[in-house]
């Protein structure tokens, strides 16, 4: 009866100390620990018309944060991370691209979508080194809006 006792007592002290170090993790994210972030939310518009349908995309080399934002009916869009909304503070080189779509996979092979072009995202602004787009990210809200 004793070394079962210390078993199941190493066991439940095992789960314990694993289930303490994922939640750990988990709080941590993909930020670092420390960070300080800033909301980040807008609205891309096109000739002046909302963009409703495309990501407005954050690069920063330097800290290696990639994140995207998905734009909404109204050209709005919000970037949100594991850690809440936002980005952590900093300046990030912008993009607007257009949508990506998910092509089922199957035993059988399902006939191409038709690529659309999306003529409102013109060329110059779908990648970061040549949209000209920077957002200084600072703590609180930081409404920026993208008129292409």
């Amino acid at each position: 009866m004793a070394i079962w006792h210390t078993i199941s007592e190493r066991f439940l002290v095992g789960i314990l100390i694993a289930a303490l170090t994922l939640s750990g993790l988990s709080l941590t994210g993909c930020g670092r620990q420390g960070d300080i972030f800033g909301r980040v939310h807008g609205k891309v518009t096109f000739q002046g018309k909302a963009l409703c349908e495309g990501l407005v995309k954050f690069k920063d080399p330097q800290k290696g944060i990639y994140m995207t934002a998905k734009l909404g009916p109204d050209g709005s869009y919000a970037v949100e991370m594991a850690q809440g909304s936002g980005l952590p503070v900093g300046t990030y080189l912008v993009s607007v691209g257009p949508p990506h779509y998910l092509i089922p996979l199957g035993r059988e092979a399902a006939p191409s979508p038709t690529p659309e072009t999306f003529p409102d995202i013109p060329e110059k602004y779908r990648r970061c080194e040549t949209s000209g787009l920077t957002v200084t990210v600072k703590e609180g809200d930081n409404r920026f809006d993208i008129d292409m």
